[in-house]
């Protein structure tokens, strides 16, 4: 297993002696139990941390615009693509 060493504000690592003491558990074992909570919360991390770049959502608000625009209308950018590619 390997070592890691982090640095937080005192009052944080109060609190985390506090929740440790009081589950008699170390805390390392705490920190471990409340990553697994965090990381199992999430999807996909690296996909979430990218959605909060401003260009990401900028880019993302963009395509929702032209998806209302263009609903209703049959064209579709899949099938536009493919006859770029030549497939259709």
């Amino acid at each position: 297993m390997a070592k890691v060493i982090i640095t937080m504000p005192d009052e944080f690592l109060s609190q985390v002696d506090l929740v440790a003491d009081k589950e008699q558990r170390s805390r390392s074992e705490l920190l471990r139990e409340a990553f697994r909570a965090y990381v199992g919360g999430k999807k996909d991390i690296q996909s979430i941390s990218l959605l909060n770049k401003p260009k990401v959502q900028k880019a993302l608000a963009i395509q929702k615009k032209i998806q209302e625009k263009l609903r209703g209308s049959g064209w579709s950018g899949t099938l536009e693509i493919r006859k770029w590619r030549g497939e259709i």
